[in-house]
Order: structure tokens, then sequence, then C-alpha cells
């Protein structure tokens, strides 16, 4: 069995992927977390002999910040936006948006580090020309009353 953190290996990459899609982070701000984090990584260092652990690591992160540049890689992936809630701590979002001529339904994605925290369900059925700033405002309130009303139950 060969070492899979290569550089343009498959299996990197599809771990990569997964890994991002499974921890809600954009591709370029993944990088880092995925080499200190992802069981893949780690399931990889052993195979490799000590005096070649930095180079070819390094080579294996160069190649996924060459990916991450590619606006077809890139593209794969939904934005990942960022808010603090009320007690300080950092929650990552996606959002799903759905659009109709009656109005839009979006579905937000959180995670806070390496947590999955869960979904947020939204709608609005007025007319908008900015569903996307909408549907952003009502899930960053949210967030926060949800921050709120946890520390209250404590």
């Amino acid at each position: 069995m060969g070492v899979k953190l290569k550089a343009g290996s498959m299996e990197l990459e599809n771990a990569f992927i997964e890994w991002l899609r499974a921890q809600g982070y954009n591709p370029a701000d993944g990088i880092d977390p995925f080499f200190g984090e992802s069981d893949f990584v780690r399931s990889q260092m052993p195979m490799i002999h000590e005096s070649e652990k930095q180079q070819l690591a390094e080579e294996a992160r160069l190649h996924l910040k060459r990916r991450c540049a590619d606006p077809t890689f890139a593209g794969q992936f939904p934005m990942v936006y960022r808010c603090l809630d009320e007690d300080g701590q950092d929650i990552r979002y996606t959002v799903n948006l759905t659009l109709s001529d009656e109005g839009a339904e979006w579905v937000a994605r959180l995670w806070s580090g390496a947590v999955y925290l869960g979904e947020i369900h939204g709608s609005d059925d007025g007319s908008h020309a900015h569903y996307l700033d909408l549907a952003r405002a009502r899930i960053e309130a949210q967030i926060k009353r949800t921050s709120a009303i946890k520390r209250q139950k404590r």
C-alpha cells in the first residue's frame, strides 16, 4: 500500500474535497485545517519516512493551493460565510437558496471549529432583489439568538 499523501494523487484530492464539504470551509481557507485535523492526513503520516514527511506534506499543500486557485475547482463548493455569535464564538455557515415565483427558501448549515452545529431553515414570500442578503441577515440574527438562549439555559 503506497503513500496517498502525494501532490497530484487522486486520493489526496478526493479526501480534501470530502473533508471540505463535511467541515464547511472555503477551499483556500481549508488547506491548513485539513492538514492539521483530517483523518486522511493522520493516517498517511505514519507511512512516510521521517526524513520525507516535511517535504512531502509541503508539496501536497502547494498542490492543493494551486487547485484552489483554479476557479473550476473552487466553483464546486458553496461560499462559506462567517459571523460571531453573542459569545464571540466564530461560526461558519453555508447558504442553499431556492428561488421561485412566490419568494425564496433557504437552508444554512453551521459549523464551529470542527463541530457541525446543524441547520437553520427560513423563507420569505415577498418580492426582493437581494434574497441572499436577506437570508444571511436572518441567519446571523438567529445564530445570535440561539447563542443567547444556550447561555440562559446554563
